[in-house]
């Protein structure tokens, strides 16, 4: 709430807080997403950035990145003139006429591109990345201060190190851990120690939810093949497709297509070139051989040429 003072000074009263004083002003105006515009008695205008307590000359832009419905799901920074200020406890602010277009949101983080990158900032592979890799980094749900990304790791988490020369493990949805620093105290890892141990298990954790997709991915397709399994051939001019009802599953595009066997069936791309597809367009046979056979079992014989069939499990 903005109040007047029995002194004649204007200030706020947070619910977390005592009053503010600000000084003498003749308006006070709360604005959206947590601004608040101020006339002085001369009639000049300033703005105040409530989140942070920060004054600007000139109005601010509130910029989304993201999606600001999830939990830590986005990071706002404050366009003014042809810098960008973020809405951190630590302020930041980018170099002059950075392009819009080249500030990203991944998943939990922002990147920012910045040059500025201390001299004693370590990378998480200094064989493949350079500092000019480096950027500035957001974190969602952090408001502590903007950070510098030092690299990614393969479950895609990234190790940032903030001012005081602190490294920080992040992984989404989760906060920031620390794990080393530049000056590491006594019997404390080093840095490198750190990360060599971090790629190792990033890397494991990586291949299990790689493997996981996979699977999933794998059960998704299965039971997408089972809605389609009474799809049936059907023809269109010269060329033949598969349809379900009156839903076009694969449009007519090949020579001939043969009833399914199951989830898949015969196709001929050009006269007695065969292959095998499944029934929602996959090839998962080349269409190459004189004739193809498929058994309920997935047991398929594929003749090469007259006696001489090759025979594999779909």
């Amino acid at each position: 709430a903005a109040v007047q003072l029995y002194s004649g000074l204007s200030g706020l009263i947070h619910h977390t807080c005592p009053v503010i004083p600000e000084s003498h002003c003749r308006k006070m105006k709360f604005m959206k997403e947590d601004l608040l515009a101020v006339t002085d008695c001369a009639g000049n205008e300033s703005y105040i950035d409530l989140k942070v307590n920060r004054t600007y000359r000139e109005k601010p832009v509130v910029l989304s990145f993201g999606c600001m419905e999830l939990p830590y799901g986005g990071v706002e920074l404050l366009k003014v003139g042809e810098f960008f200020f973020s809405r951190t406890g630590k302020p930041y602010v980018t170099m002059r006429g950075v392009d819009q277009n080249g500030i990203y949101f991944y998943d939990f983080y922002l990147k920012i591109p910045d040059y500025r990158v201390p001299k004693d900032c370590q990378l998480v592979d200094p064989v493949w990345t350079t500092l000019f890799d480096v950027f500035a980094c957001v974190l969602a749900g952090d408001e502590e201060e903007v950070y510098w990304c030092c690299g990614r790791l393969a479950d895609r988490s990234i190790v940032v190190m903030d001012g005081n020369g602190n490294y920080y493990h992040v992984e989404k949805g989760k906060e920031k851990r620390y794990i080393a620093c530049n000056a590491p105290r006594p019997g404390e890892e080093d840095f490198h120690t750190v990360m060599e141990r971090l790629k190792e298990e990033a890397g494991r954790r990586a291949g299990i939810a790689q493997r996981k997709q996979l699977q999933e991915e794998k059960q998704k397709r299965l039971k997408r093949l089972e809605e389609i399994r009474d799809a049936l051939p059907f023809r269109m001019g010269m060329k033949w497709g598969l349809k379900l009802g009156e839903r076009i599953i694969v449009p007519p595009k090949y020579r001939k297509i043969l009833p399914p066997v199951g989830y898949y069936c015969a196709y001929e791309e050009n006269a007695c070139q065969w292959g095998i597809m499944a029934l929602d367009g996959k090839v998962v046979v080349e269409a190459r051989y004189q004739k193809v056979d498929i058994e309920c079992n997935g047991t398929v014989h594929l003749t090469v040429i007259p006696g001489k069939v090759k025979t594999i499990k779909l």
